[in-house]
């Protein structure tokens, strides 16, 4: 019996890189489908059971709790995801095709279904969607930084003194001589050999290391107060009731472009507050637009006036 393996994912790339995984790993063609967000939304245009719905249906069956989930993977792609299916003809298959869509890191249904709010009711009885709040801890802690590093050399530098040095030479002198010989002239009248050693100076040269200098190394510390700047998420909840009055305009203006209704509320939400205001109420809109556009600049500059303007104009001339 065939099994369908069902992912979501909230980024096309990741969803249409699955689809070529399980190609190269064996899967045919009319085995792996990728249910883009666009043909979604084709689908609720014209209205067709063979539409997204109705491809759903095709594939899990027409049973209450078929139909159950049938509102989650279809609700899915009407927020924007996309879903992946493989038909597995064996259980062997069914875990291959479920460890490559792991791979890529698919949506958790169970946790996203539960805060998707919706005409058509998924969000459960009794549910509760958590508000997040990060808290932001500024610390410490020691990193190295720069050093100093120390080299020690060792190199001779030509050292010159003069020095005095005496040498002796022997010098023989024959002197005539002519008188008479005394005792002591006659108590050397023998034979004999005398002795006369020359002598000299060389220089002697001694080394005595001595601390000439020292390198003293220590650290100095200061203090310092650093600003940190940091953001923390929140987790901002916002209901809405289903009886939305901008909610028809946004699905027949913007829901063919993407996204989700709650990324153009503001543009709603800053019509109708003109319409409420002293200063531009009763006025035309096409009077009013070029200060409009300028507070909407100021106020919202990631977001352009051209794109959201349509949404500003319909809430601005709503009646009642």
């Amino acid at each position: 019996m065939a099994n369908a393996v069902v992912a979501v994912f909230d980024q096309y790339t990741e969803a249409q890189s699955t689809v070529n995984e399980l190609l190269v790993a064996g899967f045919d063609q009319d085995e792996v489908k990728l249910n883009a967000e666009e043909t979604a939304q084709v689908a609720r245009e014209k209205a067709q059971p063979t539409g997204v719905k109705g491809f759903f249906q095709d594939l899990f069956g027409k049973g209450k709790e078929d139909d159950d989930e049938i509102r989650i993977y279809d609700e899915a792609v009407r927020h924007g995801n996309y879903v992946v299916t493989a038909i597995a003809s064996t259980d062997e298959r069914s875990e291959l095709a479920s460890e490559v869509m792991s791979h890529h890191h698919p949506i958790d249904l169970d946790e996203q279904s539960d805060t998707w709010m919706t005409k058509e009711g998924i969000a459960k009885e009794g549910s509760s969607i958590p508000v997040i709040e990060e808290q932001v801890k500024i610390g410490k802690r020691e990193v190295q930084g720069g050093g100093v590093r120390i080299f020690k050399n060792v190199y001779e530098v030509p050292v010159e003194e003069d020095v005095t040095l005496r040498d002796e030479r022997v010098t023989v002198e024959r002197v005539p001589v002519d008188k008479p010989a005394n005792q002591a002239d006659l108590g050397g009248f023998k034979e004999g050999t005398m002795e006369f050693r020359e002598r000299s100076e060389e220089p002697v040269i001694s080394k005595k290391a001595r601390v000439v200098e020292e390198v003293r190394v220590g650290k100095e510390v200061s203090q310092r107060t650093e600003r940190i700047r940091e953001t923390a998420k929140r987790t901002d909840v916002r209901v809405e009731r289903d009886d939305d009055p901008y909610r028809t305009h946004w699905q027949q203006t913007y829901a063919s472009q993407g996204g989700r209704y709650e990324d153009w509320a503001p543009g709603y939400e800053y019509g109708s507050a003109a319409r409420s205001s002293e200063l531009y109420r009763g006025r035309p809109f096409e009077e009013i637009e070029p200060q409009l556009r300028t507070e909407w600049e100021s106020r919202y500059p990631e977001s352009k006036w051209e794109r959201f303007k349509d949404s500003v104009k319909h809430a601005f001339s709503r009646k009642g």
